[in-house]
């Protein structure tokens, strides 16, 4: 028998490490293949190269396995479906557009139902697709999904209902999130506020982190089922043997269980706050919005139907708030402007009009702030300002953590929102540390959220409707000292005192209404 070449016996040892776990023995070992390199063929170097990615993929070095796959792929650009399923999570933080091509590619060799979803937050993050694009891909991609995993299922029938219009009903919510999160501050609110004499209230709970939060859900008087561990099958039998009558997903593609709905376990089902954007399943019945976000003349772009809620969007409460600083700019000597939102926000787009105001504002600096900044992300983004012609000096990269995180909106002045998806919630908490958020406002439903913050408390006239506008409004509040002054003071008041702080019983009376409306239509149905 052929004796092995010394790098395959290298392999084969870096492949034993690997499997017991050991991946940073194995890059160790792999390594030193690289003293063979000239001796090396093109199909060896493509197995080292790939090898090296998938240890350092499993040690979470996003910088690293990012680049052996790079490289791996420059030898065999058909590449595999691995490979561009982990290299368009990568890029997912950093390049958008780059994210929905590596998955394509991915579906294209492999179609795995996960693909589609970070598939679509890549295009939903990403100012090269309009809402009509997102509706198709979405409506196009959960149907590919559908044939290859769940083309033979049999939905359940909720027909003996339709006998029932002014029953009690059972109400679900399906999240992720029970813990605290930001997404417990806009429903707390609710859940504290819900007639128990008209809706038996259920939380499917599909995490299993526990704290507070969670006890405050319990305490609402909810039943709790955790369904962490159920496939979206399983899940879907328990709503149907709950007898849920209207299921309301609060996560969408964020907790990879929407997917349930394809067996329509409920009645009713309504996507709410947690995935901006249609879902593109025809399960779901309704979207819950209001109608800035998404006007009547826009309903079509969206699989849902629109349910529009008349007394806003949303509520919010929140605990931990530190104390509103003054504006860094006295002390300082130069306007900061902040990005605080997730880095896979940040396009070529923003890029240059930040660029842009960058230029237009003298001295100023712009400080990008989040907490899984890692080398990759800063590298990427410093070059793309160096091609507008940014010093990188004008650029501050922080990811420190900071208790309350709320501290993390002092360091700026005036918040500079994403486009196309905007940052609602960072809109409403830097709203809270006084400091106002330009932003925007696109066409879709997700570019919609800080734009309706500002309308709601008083600062619509932040809201822009093309890029130079944006410019414009940034460069007009930076050099006005008197407003920022002003804005400092006043704007917590301004949210505290407005209806997304004030008016919880009222929002959840008028969605409950709404509520029993659409149980009426169904009831109604032939």
């Amino acid at each position: 028998m052929e004796e092995k070449s010394a790098f395959l016996q290298l392999m084969d040892e870096g492949q034993a490490l690997y499997d017991a776990g050991q991946y940073n023995e194995a890059i160790k070992l792999y390594k030193t293949a690289f003293v063979m390199e000239k001796e090396l063929d093109k199909q060896q170097l493509g197995t080292l190269y790939i090898k090296l990615a998938n240890a350092y993929y499993k040690l979470e070095n996003m910088d690293k396995y990012t680049y052996y796959y790079e490289e791996y792929l420059k030898d065999y650009p058909q590449g595999q479906a691995s490979v561009f399923t982990r290299l368009a999570y990568a890029y997912y933080y950093i390049d958008c557009d780059k994210c929905v091509d590596y998955h394509d590619k991915a579906i294209n060799l492999d179609a795995g139902e996960y693909d589609t979803v970070s598939k679509l937050f890549g295009m939903i993050k990403s100012p090269s697709f309009s809402q009509k694009d997102i509706k198709e891909e979405s409506e196009y991609e959960v149907e590919r999904v559908r044939s290859k995993l769940y083309n033979n299922i049999v939905k359940y029938n909720h027909d003996n209902k339709k006998f029932m219009p002014d029953k009690k009903l059972n109400l679900a919510y399906l999240s992720c999130d029970c813990y605290t999160h930001t997404m417990m501050n806009y429903m707390l609110p609710i859940f504290e506020n819900h007639n128990k004499d008209e809706f038996n209230v259920f939380m499917f709970n599909g995490t299993e982190k526990e704290d507070s939060t969670t006890e405050k859900i319990k305490n609402c008087g909810f039943e709790m089922i955790n369904c962490f561990k159920m496939n979206n099958e399983e899940l879907a039998k328990t709503i149907y043997e709950k007898q849920i009558d209207i299921l309301i997903d609060l996560g969408g593609y964020t907790h990879c269980k929407s997917y349930m709905a394809f067996y329509k376990p409920a009645p009713i089902i309504i996507s709410y706050l947690g995935y901006l954007n249609t879902m593109g399943i025809k399960e779901f019945d309704y979207i819950l919005t209001d109608r800035y976000t998404i006007p009547e003349d826009k309903a079509n772009l969206y699989t849902e139907k629109p349910l529009y809620l008349d007394a806003g969007y949303q509520v919010f409460n929140c605990n931990n708030l530190c104390d509103v600083e003054d504006n860094p700019y006295k002390t300082k000597g130069y306007i900061t402007f902040g990005s605080f939102n997730c880095t896979s926000k940040i396009n070529d787009t923003m890029i240059y009009i930040w660029s842009k105001i960058l230029k237009e504002v003298e001295n100023s600096k712009l400080l990008i702030y989040r907490t899984r900044l890692n080398k990759t992300i800063i590298s990427n983004l410093k070059s793309k300002f160096d091609k507008w012609g940014i010093d990188e000096n004008r650029i501050l990269y922080s990811n420190t953590t900071y208790t309350p995180h709320y501290k993390a909106y002092s360091f700026a002045d005036i918040s500079l929102d994403p486009f196309p998806f905007s940052g609602m919630s960072i809109a409403l908490e830097c709203a809270l540390m006084g400091v106002p958020t330009i932003t925007l406002v696109g066409e879709g439903m997700q570019s919609k959220g800080a734009g309706r913050i500002n309308e709601v408390i008083g600062n619509g006239y932040l809201n822009a409707n093309c890029g130079q506008e944006y410019v414009d409004i940034a460069v007009q509040l930076a050099n006005d000292k008197e407003k920022l002054n002003y804005l400092r003071s006043n704007l917590r008041q301004k949210v505290q005192e407005s209806p997304i702080m004030t008016e919880y019983a009222i929002f959840t009376r008028d969605l409950e209404n709404k509520l029993r409306e659409v149980w009426k239509v169904f009831t109604n149905s032939n």
